[in-house]
């Protein structure tokens, strides 16, 4: 089978056009995770509206505000990050399940199995890798800049440009090189992060129109959510509509805003439901088409 970046970029609407209760059950995993989400913070979120909201009415933000922002967000990363890696790692299994695997359609392809656990082993260590990479590649950036406006002179700024660009290629190119370790982890039954450099030797080019194109076709599902959103957020108040509870105890929040709460979760857990299967099932589609290479 050969690897047409074309055909692999609308995979994602051929595994729910075949399937289409896929979508619900992973639609009702999202909205899990988004009731947990609130049902365990829902204090704090009131706390990250209310410190945003300051912050958009005022023209120069203090640094206590900063900081209030910085201190809710990071109590709520605590305990979302874990909860989110593991249902990401339980999605991810599922979308590539739904193009590998197509005949295990029961209960839209989630499973709680080893394959999820490999799955969330390969998507820690992606992340770990891509953002160390990051961290090391822009914090040079940061000090050619630093040194640039210490010196003032242009050739620096230059420098600083041309390694900025330097590390936006390198960040782009291994995230290519690394997008495939899911599908072939899933596909082998067995933890397989850097055959994926192997499996995408030769593909640089088509594997990244075809993630660009998925993409844009991502941001057409994201457009059209943020038209059925503004109609709900416009009757329910919206999650934005919980700064007016800041102050007030999970449980008091979640007895005065469930309505918003609810209603965001439900809209917001379809679409991601569909973003999913948009941005993910290509890359199993992609891998397909390599593996008989």
């Amino acid at each position: 089978m050969s690897f047409s970046a074309t055909e692999a970029a609308f995979e994602g609407f051929r595994v729910v056009r075949r399937h289409p209760m896929t979508a619900l059950f992973w639609g009702l995993a999202y909205l899990v995770l988004f009731l947990g989400m609130f049902g365990l913070g829902a204090g704090q979120w009131a706390a990250i509206m209310a410190s945003a909201e300051a912050m958009e009415q005022s023209s120069n933000p203090s640094p206590e505000d900063l900081m209030a922002l910085g201190r809710a967000y990071a109590g709520l990363f605590v305990w979302m990050a874990p909860l989110s890696l593991v249902v990401g790692a339980v999605l991810s299994a599922a979308v590539a399940r739904s193009v590998l695997r197509p005949t295990e359609s029961a209960w839209g392809y989630l499973r709680l199995g080893m394959d999820e656990v490999r799955v969330l082993a390969v998507t820690v260590a992606i992340a770990l890798i891509v953002g160390l990479s990051s961290g090391v590649l822009f914090g040079l950036v940061g000090i050619a800049f630093g040194i640039g406006a210490a010196s003032g002179q242009a050739v620096m700024y230059l420098l600083a440009l041309v390694l900025t660009l330097g590390a936006v290629g390198l960040i782009v190119w291994l995230s290519v090189k690394l997008c495939l370790a899911v599908p072939i982890t899933m596909d082998r039954r067995k933890f397989s992060l850097f055959e994926s450099f192997a499996a995408t030797k030769g593909q640089f080019w088509p594997l990244l129109g075809m993630a660009l194109l998925a993409i844009v076709m991502s941001f057409v599902v994201s457009i059209l959510g943020t038209i059925i959103s503004a109609g709900t957020d416009l009757a329910t108040g919206g999650v934005a509509g919980l700064s007016r509870f800041d102050g007030l105890t999970t449980g008091e929040v979640l007895a005065q805003g469930w309505s918003a709460i609810l209603v965001w979760s439900v809209v917001n857990a379809v679409l991601s439901a569909l973003q999913l299967a948009v941005l993910y099932a290509p890359f199993s589609s992609a891998w397909q088409g390599l593996r008989e290479r």
